[in-house]
């Protein structure tokens, strides 16, 4: 009796170690592209389809993605982040300070989004401050 006892007081210990973890990832975002960051970005076609940051670009990749402010980082190139098939990028504050060598928290930047097939070759928005922003690629 002692053993089933045991047993199922193990079960239960790791059944709750199971579902404290999976709502721990839930909080925190799960995966890349369901991340939430400082900065959302969501990429769109006029229709308000997604681009698929994976394979839309004009040569069948990855779309390429910059920010700018007194000079431009690219994102696939040098940091190697890209949008996910849902159009979908985040970007933490930390890493925008990072990649301008900032002491101070960049929050003012353009956001480019280049070589989307069969679209406008570059389109910029201009971002100030953290949030959810939606870019629209045009023909």
């Amino acid at each position: 009796m002692k053993k089933i006892i045991r047993t199922l007081t193990i079960a239960v210990i790791a059944l709750v170690a199971v579902f404290a973890c999976t709502f721990a990832l839930a909080c925190n975002g799960g995966n890349g592209g369901d991340k939430k960051s400082d900065y959302n970005f969501t990429i769109v076609y006029e229709d308000g389809t997604a681009v698929n940051g994976q394979k839309d670009s004009t040569t069948g990749g990855k779309v390429w993605l910059q920010v700018c402010t007194d000079r431009c980082i690219d994102l696939n190139f040098k940091i190697e982040r890209y949008a996910d098939e849902n159009g979908k990028i985040s970007i933490s504050q930390k890493d925008l300070n990072t990649w301008f060598d900032s002491t101070t928290d960049v929050t003012e930047f353009k956001f480019h989004v280049r070589n989307v097939k069969d679209c406008k070759d570059d389109v910029e928005i201009s971002v100030n401050g953290k949030g959810d922003y939606k870019v629209t690629v045009t023909k």
